[in-house]
């Protein structure tokens, strides 16, 4: 099919836009690193500046010194590479048995994981943190990753993934004797490696970003993690001299998850691709 004139001109129009996008986001990302670079009266003066006078590198070293920045990168870290993990097997094994598996009330079940997209999640956060109180996990490791072990989106996207697995693989699989385990780690896990490297990314960048849950369930420096700990830090500022530190501080917070994303592009397209039935 010939494209049209119409097609070109939408074409390129979206690429603009798309062009536009990224010129902004890697302007921002550039104006945070430089501040981070300046000296202290220098972020906040009129007229801006982009260039600093002198390069303070050391701002890269003040949040370590001035708060507990090791730690809570530490516990950020933990936290999100264990709830992605968590997310990856149990969205996966209940994407597995809503596609490939035929029982009474699987899709009613199937509904209502999907019903649950649509319930906000600061209206449970109250019986949630109830739930978690009494079982003793609040300030722990606990009640920061056991709450975020699945998600909804995650079940519906590995669902959508596997249903595009042809039986007639599995049927063989059967017959050279595969269990439902082996056949979904040498056979389906292989064929949706694509959509579990982008539930991959989207579960790791909401568990990195979270700040309510963590804010309820972590109250102490040893639990807490990054984004409490940027709002501590930022509440215990030292006026504009500590602007640069914390722009130092939310760049070293962004690193993790621009290389994750830059690692797993490729796959992150093709999940999404293949997610949505284009592959």
């Amino acid at each position: 099919m010939k494209t049209t004139p119409v097609r070109r001109t939408a074409r390129v129009g979206v690429q603009l836009v798309v062009a536009a996008g990224g010129v902004m986001f890697a302007a921002v990302l550039a104006y945070a690193f430089l501040s981070a670079l300046k000296p202290g009266g220098e972020v906040l003066a009129v007229p801006l500046h982009w260039w600093p006078s002198s390069f303070e590198w050391h701002n890269f070293a003040r949040p370590f010194t001035k708060a507990a920045f090791s730690r809570y990168y530490l516990n950020s870290v933990v936290v999100g590479v264990t709830v992605t993990l968590l997310n990856i097997v149990t969205c996966t094994l209940a994407g597995y048995s809503f596609s490939k598996f035929s029982y009474p009330g699987r899709n009613a079940a199937f509904v209502i994981v999907l019903a649950t997209l649509m319930v906000p999640l600061e209206v449970i956060y109250v019986p949630l943190y109830a739930l978690v109180f009494d079982l003793g996990w609040v300030n722990s490791f606990a009640g920061l990753i056991i709450p975020a072990g699945t998600s909804a989106f995650g079940i519906f996207l590995m669902r959508q993934s596997i249903d595009s697995v042809p039986d007639e693989l599995l049927e063989a699989a059967r017959l050279d004797g595969a269990g439902v385990v082996r056949t979904l780690v040498t056979i389906i896990g292989p064929l949706v490696r694509g959509p579990i490297a982008a539930l991959a990314l989207f579960i790791f960048l909401m568990n990195w970003d979270s700040h309510l849950w963590p804010l309820l369930v972590a109250s102490d420096d040893e639990h807490r993690t990054l984004p409490v700990g940027l709002a501590a830090m930022q509440a215990n500022n030292l006026g504009a001299s500590s602007v640069p530190m914390m722009m130092a501080a939310a760049v070293l917070a962004l690193l993790p998850t621009i290389a994750l994303f830059l690692s797993l592009q490729k796959r992150f397209v093709e999940g999404v691709a293949m997610s949505a039935g284009l592959r």
